[in-house]
């Protein structure tokens, strides 16, 4: 059995227009909505399939692709979000995944000067 993977996961919320978007730090994936819930959603759709996908293909190193260092910099000059502000649940763990494990979840609202462009 192989061994398992830790890994924590930030995620910055910034508006684009009237979009809001949730953005993995971790994973340089971002999921977007009309509201935080919903791009916080679609977010976790897209990096379960990304762990799926990777570890399927026997692809760990597909796991380790950091956003820009624009996105952290907003992380950082974000204010703390808490789940319960979000009105979610814990998210459902990814289908069929016995070797990653999301072990911290952080989560920022970057509201200031201009947005990165995506």
């Amino acid at each position: 059995m192989a061994e398992s993977i830790r890994l924590p996961i930030r995620v910055v919320f910034y508006k684009e227009g009237s979009t809001w978007v949730a953005h993995c730090l971790e994973f340089d994936l971002i999921g977007d909505g009309e509201t935080r819930e919903e791009a916080l959603d679609r977010l976790w759709e897209a990096i379960t399939i990304q762990i799926e996908v990777s570890l399927q293909h026997d692809n760990p190193s597909n796991l380790f692709n950091p956003a820009d260092g624009r996105f952290f910099e907003m992380f950082a000059a974000g204010k703390n979000i808490a789940i319960g502000e979000l009105h979610l649940g814990e998210p459902q763990a990814p289908r069929h995944i016995d070797r990653v494990e999301i072990e911290d979840r952080e989560y920022r609202e970057y509201v200031g000067g201009a947005t990165c462009a995506v």
